[in-house]
């Protein structure tokens, strides 16, 4: 992975980390603030003394003003979970450039962010079930196996999104933010996969790649189409009008996807697979608040 870096770039994520809703506690001190309250630095609040307290954290200066005790309370720097989701289906391993490719750079650049910033990262490779997934990992040492697990998955099956997340279920530690990269193109449903993260208590980033030729082609004539996943065969006549009502449709159900994701307060980008790494990095995502 490491070949699709720059040193100024990583240095520019270094810069960078997720925006998340609401800050999820962790179970291992990190840079990331918490709502809990625990032992750390910085002030953050009072409440009175109880029975059993550490009397190492009565503020003593209160007691002298009041002659009642109170107990400072700290904000607790915790980690967060960042859940990666890849589409491994062999529809991703289409298009100029290709979109798997562009989802491993997008995939590797997040790990970066999170393990840089002492969060933790787990992947889950998805096609028809979720085939592999690296347990969560730690600490910047963590890198080169992230990376590695990363550009060792192939691209194969079908996609079938919802039931690949909810194979999940048993490896869902606690909450944090799910990714989900994937093209999105596929006959089944992946509305409901989604909707599970949330069960899960997932801060959800749906990302959407699409190649050129699948935004807007630019085929005319009689063609013989293969389906790369169900490898049905088609045979078509492309012409102007079709074209035109294929684009429609596009628009209509990238509409219907964003329109889902905004109602239920989950964060949608649909990117291009020709697009700049850098581009979408460090300029598409802080537009869209994904990243800051």
């Amino acid at each position: 992975m490491e070949k699709f870096y720059n040193e100024d770039f990583l240095k520019q994520l270094q810069r960078l980390s997720l925006r998340t809703k609401k800050l999820k506690a962790g179970i291992q001190q990190g840079e990331r603030r918490s709502p809990r309250k625990g032992h750390s630095v910085e002030f953050a609040d009072f409440r009175s003394y109880s029975l059993g307290d550490d009397v190492r954290y009565i503020d003593w200066n209160s007691y002298a003003r009041s002659e009642k005790l109170f107990i400072k309370l700290f904000v607790e720097e915790q980690d967060l979970l960042l859940n990666i989701f890849m589409d491994t289906s062999q529809s991703m391993d289409w298009g100029q450039p290709s979109k798997s490719r562009l989802a491993k750079q997008i995939a590797g650049a997040f790990a970066y962010m999170a393990l840089s910033a002492y969060d933790q990262v787990a992947i889950a490779a998805c096609s028809e079930h979720l085939y592999s997934y690296q347990p969560p990992l730690g600490g910047r040492n963590a890198l080169r196996k992230v990376w590695g697990f990363l550009d060792a998955l192939p691209v194969i099956g079908s996609t079938r999104l919802s039931d690949s997340i909810k194979e999940f279920g048993p490896f869902s530690r606690r909450p944090g933010v799910s990714l989900i990269i994937s093209d999105l193109l596929s006959p089944h449903d992946f509305k409901e996969g989604l909707k599970y993260l949330q069960y899960l208590k997932q801060e959800v980033i749906l990302l959407q790649i699409l190649a050129p030729d699948e935004l807007s082609p630019v085929l005319h004539g009689d063609w013989r189409l293969l389906d790369s996943e169900s490898k049905e065969i088609r045979e078509i006549s492309i012409n102007t009008a079709l074209l035109k009502a294929y684009e429609k449709k596009i628009r209509e159900f990238t509409a219907e996807t964003r329109e889902f994701c905004h109602r239920r307060g989950m964060a949608f980008i649909q990117i291009c697979s020709d697009e700049l790494l850098e581009d979408i990095i460090l300029r598409s995502m802080p537009r869209a608040g994904i990243l800051g």
